[in-house]
């Protein structure tokens, strides 16, 4: 959420288009809530419109001051190549090492660094103070998987969406096998039963189901 603009698929970009909804105080109800937008007029910093409480349903006309955006160059690594791109982000929007956020294209990113120029990189930085965003592609990530069969233990390689998930007990098709998954090691520990999304898994456990493929020859 930008400023309470609600924003569209995670995308920090600037606001071009007037939002179906804000978030903003409501006198009536003492917080800030959900806003519908009934009329709106988009300026260069603002947000002028008619406003309804989703929560008291009151109706208000007033101005949302939006903050100045700022545009950061980003360095965006492919294996062993790489390029430059640009994002525009809210002035004083806290930028971290590990941030998932999509590019105008559509492009998914994850930050690697931060550099504030002058030699200095930080893991956590305001907008306002990064020269370059250090970034890898995010669109498809490759898992690494222990199979354990026989006293013996392969390793093997699985391509997936950030977003995908996988449930321990589910059968995985892997290049010359099929295996259970039994565990997985995620960032945060070690997961025995449930699911994790492929973005936190650092390695997937598995126990031999079947070769699709021999060993010795590769052939079906």
């Amino acid at each position: 959420m930008i400023n309470g603009l609600k924003q569209d698929s995670g995308r920090k970009s600037m606001i071009k288009n007037v939002p179906k909804e804000v978030y903003t105080e409501c006198l009536y109800c003492d917080s800030c809530t959900k806003h519908r937008v009934l009329k709106g007029r988009l300026g260069k910093n603002f947000l002028e419109g008619i406003f309804r409480c989703e929560g008291c349903q009151h109706t208000k006309s007033t101005t949302i001051q939006i903050p100045r955006s700022v545009k950061i160059p980003v360095v965006i690594s492919n294996g062993s190549t790489s390029r430059t791109s640009s994002t525009e982000v809210e002035e004083g929007e806290i930028i971290m090492v590990n941030d998932e956020f999509l590019l105008e294209n559509g492009e998914r990113l994850k930050v690697c660094s931060l550099d504030l120029g002058n030699g200095q990189r930080k893991k956590k930085a305001s907008s306002e103070n990064i020269k370059t965003i250090w970034a890898k592609q995010f669109d498809n990530l490759c898992l690494k998987v222990t199979v354990n069969h026989n006293n013996k233990s392969y390793s093997r390689r699985v391509s997936a969406e950030p977003d995908d998930e996988f449930l321990i007990g589910q059968v995985l098709v892997l290049s010359d096998m099929e295996c259970y998954i039994h565990a997985i090691k995620s960032r945060a520990h070690v997961v025995l039963r449930g699911t994790v999304e492929a973005r936190d898994v650092v390695r997937i456990y598995g126990k031999m189901k079947q070769w699709t493929k021999t060993a010795e020859t590769g052939k079906t």
